[in-house]
């Protein structure tokens, strides 16, 4: 393109010197991954299986997730024996209660191996927690957002008594509002995975 408005008189110039002014932010699927990069380590520690996993806010200017407080990141480790078993959990963190009390194939993840990054809020007078509706008189929680060129880094042990295969999966999930709010509303807005890595131990 050299001439972004050749019906209003647009003047023509040199390609190179035309920048893109899309805002694509959190509607972009590609933008959204490009956002930051996962790094996965799993290995066996006697009859335990160690797994480091590292997120850095690499390729932005501002904490990971911004904006709407709604917005959140779901880190989950899925660590299963030779025939599909999840190992048990010897220590970590864990999904809390609002990431979900159900299925998890239903994307209900509450008390799974795993960490959330987000801004949560209380509002004061009615103490809902977490919150997004920050134009109510509102309290910060907690805020373990990923700040930029920073890395966020989180170790889980698990159990794993009998010998052989044992598979590590490590999915990052943008997931844009919280699951009971999308439940109450009705809303059908799919997370959206930032990144995902798979280790087999043998």
């Amino acid at each position: 393109m050299t001439n972004v408005a050749p019906e209003s008189v647009g003047v023509e110039r040199d390609p190179q010197t035309i920048h893109a002014h899309l805002q694509l932010g959190a509607l972009d699927e590609e933008f959204l991954r490009n956002a930051l990069t996962m790094k996965v380590s799993a290995s066996w520690a006697g009859d335990e299986v160690v797994v480091q996993v590292d997120i850095t806010n690499d390729n932005t200017g501002h904490h990971i997730p911004t904006d709407s407080p709604l917005r959140h990141l779901i880190l989950l480790i899925d660590a299963t024996d030779a025939d599909g078993n999840r190992l048990s959990q010897l220590s970590g963190p864990e999904i809390p209660g609002w990431g979900g009390v159900g299925e998890p194939d239903q994307g209900y993840f509450a008390g799974l191996p795993g960490s959330v990054y987000a801004k949560v809020l209380q509002e004061l007078w009615t103490e809902v927690s977490p919150s997004g509706a920050y134009w109510n008189p509102t309290r910060v929680i907690s805020d373990n957002r990923i700040a930029a060129f920073e890395t966020a880094s989180s170790t889980y042990i698990f159990a794993s008594p009998v010998p052989g295969t044992t598979r590590v999966e490590v999915t990052l999930l943008f997931r844009r509002a919280f699951i009971q709010l999308m439940d109450q509303k009705g809303w059908d807005v799919p997370d959206i995975i930032m990144a995902q890595e798979v280790r087999v131990l043998d």
